[in-house]
């Protein structure tokens, strides 16, 4: 019989202990949807639930609605990333956020159930990712 030596490779952790630190957050809970607009942008969201809202929003806000309606296209341009729990590539927000450059999801099945004003989000256009961190 043979002397079979097994050579051992050593074996890369599966998480990188860099990515391991105390500035980790925990991602909540994901969401996905369709990419309607490239980019990725982090922060906190506001949410918009009617017309009536509009006025909370703030420069730089991550918006958060349910369907994007063409009333919001003069704010579009204010945001820091958008969000919609309807809609798809050709909606309107789609298109200004395109027009913009500003990250966008649409189509984010239960994100208005998901989220609050002020919650962390992370909105990656490029996927459609929706990762609420806290």
């Amino acid at each position: 019989m043979e002397n079979l030596s097994i050579s051992h490779k050593p074996v890369a952790p599966i998480i990188p202990p860099d990515i391991l630190s105390a500035d980790t957050y925990f991602v909540a809970r994901k969401l996905k949807g369709v990419a309607a607009s490239s980019g990725i942008v982090e922060g906190p969201c506001t949410i918009i639930r009617n017309l009536q809202d509009l006025h909370t929003l703030q420069d730089g806000a991550i918006l958060v609605c349910e369907t994007a309606s063409p009333e919001l296209a003069p704010f579009i341009p204010f945001l820091k990333g958008f969000v919609a729990e309807r809609g798809g590539l050709l909606s309107n927000a789609s298109g200004y956020a395109r027009q913009y450059g500003i990250p966008a999801v649409v189509g984010a099945t239960g994100i208005m159930d998901s989220v609050h004003d002020g919650d962390v989000i992370r909105v990656d256009g490029s996927t459609g990712a929706v990762d609420i961190i806290g």
